[in-house]
């Protein structure tokens, strides 16, 4: 490389790092963005500490058994079969108020877990919980583009990523913390603290445009004119794919990141169990080994979460493709690293590159997709995302009976080869106006 050029690829990363500390700038200059960032933080802190707080309820009350495995994944079933009524719903109302409706009522049904005598109950307070999940995240993600300037895409989502992020890094130890000094149950009060908290934050938010009314092909109706929601969602389960499918199919990147969106799923999936089952085989002497290698994801994730804005300068798709390979590089480098320290490291980078990679996702389909059609979209993608995460966490069970090594090769290559072989629509993908989707 010539002088020259090594000069002025020194000049476009100064540059890069100017803007994206201008872009930071600017979105703590935006009250609106803000509200919503630190709303999400707090709602998903308290979220973090009952999901520590739920499964030691039940094992206390109850043992360790299938229908105890049950209740706590009840919590998936709604947004699985119910999604895209959520969408349907996000469309036709604020999303503000739907994002505020659904924190307050989770707060509240989280605060009864200590109050319950039967797993019956357990499951259905669980069951409500997921109802509340399936209408907050769609209605987030469509207040996005009214809070997050133009032009800020990447720090306005790098900052929402590391609020999802940090929670997960922080909630599990700040709730060993207080069931050891207050007990339990304290843990469901908390949440309730905080679910309040966040709908508290979304007051200040400027009032939502509502999506562009639906015509006689969208929308069902009774003789009273009411909206017909029964028939709405037996139309949007049979529709979902077919509905995610038009959104998309004008822009080949956004088709592509949508694509890997769910193979990035199964691979999820296959790692919860991998590094369980590698946890307890190569450290078994460390029996927190497992909660230090999340935390150390986490910790990755929110360091990721920061700099994403820094590659702003490049293809966003080439950065997508080497976010996912590079992590999944990372998992398979785990299957030979015998030092806790190494292993450590490894994941703190792979959440690095897992957080860059999804700050560059949210972040490209803001900017690709129609603001009235963001609530749909990730009302729509999220139940489907959840299928194939069941599947990716079935079929890793499978493959550490086989072997803990063969797993975290399969963990890889479901991360990378996908976008591997997307990599041309994905990097060189041009973006198509999507007015027919709208």
């Amino acid at each position: 490389m010539s002088a020259h050029t090594a000069e002025r690829a020194s000049e476009e990363r100064g540059d890069a790092g100017q803007r994206s500390a201008a872009g930071f700038i600017h979105m703590l200059k935006t009250p609106g963005a803000l509200r919503l960032i630190a709303s999400l933080f707090v709602l998903e802190l308290g979220s973090a500490m009952t999901t520590v707080g739920l499964p030691l309820l039940v094992i206390r009350q109850y043992g360790i058994g299938l229908e105890a495995g049950a209740t706590l994944a009840v919590r998936f079933l709604p947004n699985i079969l119910l999604g895209p009524l959520a969408g349907q719903i996000v469309d036709r109302r604020d999303p503000r108020k739907v994002a505020m409706t659904a924190a307050l009522a989770s707060g509240l049904i989280a605060a009864l877990f200590p109050f319950t005598t039967a797993m019956w109950q357990i499951q259905a307070l669980a069951l409500a919980i997921g109802v509340g999940y399936m209408f907050s995240f769609p209605a987030t993600m469509a207040l996005r583009p009214h809070v997050i300037p133009q032009g800020s895409e990447l720090e306005g989502n790098g900052l929402i990523v590391a609020a999802e992020r940090i929670p997960k890094l922080l909630g599990p130890a700040l709730a060993g913390v207080t069931a050891a000094g207050l007990g339990l149950n304290a843990l469901f009060g908390v949440e309730a603290v905080t679910a309040a908290g966040a709908a508290l934050l979304l007051v200040g938010l400027p009032r939502a445009a509502r999506a562009v009314a639906a015509g006689p092909a969208d929308t069902a109706t009774s003789r009273d004119g009411r909206a017909n929601w029964l028939a709405i969602w037996v139309r949007s389960l049979v529709q979902g794919a077919a509905s995610l499918t038009r959104m998309v199919r004008g822009d080949a990147r956004l088709a592509s990141l949508t694509l890997t969106a769910f193979t990035y799923m199964i691979a999820l999936g296959l790692g919860r169990t991998f590094l369980a089952s590698y946890a307890w085989e190569h450290f078994a002497g460390v029996p927190a080994m497992f909660g230090y290698l999340l935390a150390a994801m986490g910790f990755g994730g929110a360091v990721g979460a920061v700099v994403a804005a820094r590659f702003r300068g490049w293809n966003q798709g080439l950065v997508y493709l080497l976010g996912n390979v590079l992590e999944g590089l990372c998992w398979v480098a785990l299957c030979v690293a015998g030092n806790a320290v190494v292993a450590l490291a490894l994941l703190f980078v792979a959440g690095v590159f897992e957080s860059i990679a999804s700050v560059v996702y949210f972040a490209e389909v803001q900017k690709r997709l129609p603001v009235e059609l963001n609530g749909r979209y990730y009302a729509t993608l999220v139940p489907l995302s959840d299928v194939f995460l069941v599947v990716g966490t079935t079929v890793g069970g499978a493959a550490a009976a086989v072997g803990v090594a063969w797993s975290g090769i399969l963990v890889g290559a479901a991360m990378a080869l996908p976008v591997a072989v997307l990599a041309v629509p994905l990097v060189a993908g041009a973006r198509k106006p999507a007015a027919a989707a709208a």
